[in-house]
């Protein structure tokens, strides 16, 4: 797995080439598994099933990737937001149950801080449509301080992890990882 953002490398030791020649903007990232079979299934039946007895479960596997990729112990960690519109119509935000979970395990301080700002789901929505997300969609609650451990269900193009590191960063976190249940395959990559 490349260090940097997270996506399968065949026999790479450190970061893949994309992230050598475009280093991301945040410190590293690392999912549990590839957005698909019973994982999938798991991350649907959590957010569209409305199953939020899977937060603590799937939590706890996520504490074994935080784990195997050896990283600190984050200052806060912090889930990735959702529209006020769409968490109204879902009733919760998938990603704020599963931070909320982790945190407990980690004995880490969730802080809810991140506000998005405008902006209609990244479903169903192109690669270059992702990555024209406006950096100013997000933005921060009060400062931010230390390394950060953002959470979400999944990496797809990396778009809402970049716009919501950046806002952590003009914050005041010194680092920010990127945790999530599941990563979306590049489709440019030959693998």
């Amino acid at each position: 797995m490349c260090p940097a953002c997270g996506r399968p490398e065949l026999g790479e030791a450190g970061p893949c080439l994309a992230c050598r020649d475009t280093p991301p903007v945040w410190t590293a990232a690392a999912s549990l598994g590839p957005y698909d079979g019973a994982l999938r299934d798991l991350i649907l039946l959590l957010k569209m099933g409305k199953r939020d007895e899977l937060a603590f479960p799937l939590a706890h596997l996520l504490v074994g990737t935080w784990r195997r990729r050896g990283w600190p112990l984050p200052d806060a960690v912090i889930p990735a937001p959702m529209h006020w519109w769409r968490r109204w119509r879902r009733g919760f935000n998938q990603a704020e149950l599963l931070t909320g979970a982790l945190a407990t395990l980690l004995r880490a301080p969730m802080r809810p801080l991140l506000r998005r700002h405008g902006g209609s789901p990244q479903v169903g929505r192109s690669r270059s449509e992702r990555l024209r997300l406006p950096s100013g969609g997000f933005s921060t609650r009060r400062p931010v301080h230390g390394s950060i451990l953002l959470v979400d269900d999944v990496l797809t193009t990396g778009a809402t992890a970049a716009a919501c590191t950046r806002a952590l960063v003009r914050s005041g976190a010194a680092e920010v990882r990127i945790l999530t249940l599941a990563r979306t395959p590049d489709p440019r990559s030959l693998a």
